[in-house]
């Protein structure tokens, strides 16, 4: 029987090994750079849309019903998880606010921000980042305008954007005699769209102020007259 020496040289690696060792961990580097890069991405495109939201103030409340840089109301901020960092938007970091919001994205797509994703240029793709993020569970649907808007990093300013994209105009339209009942997934601009509202959700909007409070919140169930 034959036995090592104790204190035997070890085996060199060939050097197509140590080759191969290093190209493994090129390949991690560079994977590691397009996650780096997705990211990248989607942070700036929700930096656009905090800007067309709210001039880019992820800490404010203007005491409208609508928080932080994405503009949250306080009821889509908590259906998706947002509790977990702070009571409100405007009280959570840009970072946080971009999480939840990723969330809403995933669950409502840009219509939550129905002028200011199209400004920003927001899609599923492109606002994901490198996380997967699916919806909170919730018994409502809300389109989440999170007067939808949502993330933050807390800077005090007054500086309110121009436009607040879930401010619907004034007067009620008259209503058709028609209705459509709210089902999992709707929104208003969704519904609008889908059954050709003049108009738009605004114009939805306005023929149900009696019932709907939150343009950007309906639920499940809920009876919509159309305009006429």
């Amino acid at each position: 029987m034959h036995y090592l020496a104790k204190h035997a040289a070890r085996k060199r690696r060939s050097i197509k090994a140590r080759f191969a060792g290093i190209g493994v961990a090129s390949a991690a580097t560079i994977v590691g750079g397009i996650a780096t890069a997705n990211e990248a991405k989607a942070a700036s495109v929700w930096d656009s849309v905090a800007q067309c939201e709210s001039g880019g103030n992820w800490s404010i409340n203007t005491g409208n019903g609508f928080y932080g840089g994405l503009q949250f109301t306080a009821q889509t901020w908590r259906a998706y998880g947002g509790s977990a960092y702070a009571a409100n938007a405007n009280q959570a970091s840009r970072e946080q606010q971009i999480a939840i919001a990723q969330k809403v994205l995933a669950g409502q797509g840009p219509g939550a921000w129905p002028v200011c994703s199209q400004r920003a240029g927001l899609t599923r793709a492109n606002g994901a980042g490198g996380a997967s993020t699916a919806p909170a569970t919730t018994t409502s649907r809300s389109t989440t305008r999170t007067a939808p808007k949502a993330t933050a990093t807390p800077k005090k300013t007054t500086t309110k954007t121009t436009t607040k994209t879930t401010k619907p105009a004034n007067a009620a339209p008259a209503v058709s005699g028609k209705s459509v009942t709210v089902m999992a997934g709707d929104t208003l601009s969704e519904l609008a769209a889908r059954l050709g509202v003049k108009g738009g959700w605004q114009a939805l909007y306005r023929a149900n102020t009696s019932l709907v409070k939150n343009p950007n919140l309906i639920y499940v169930g809920q009876v919509l007259r159309l305009p006429a």
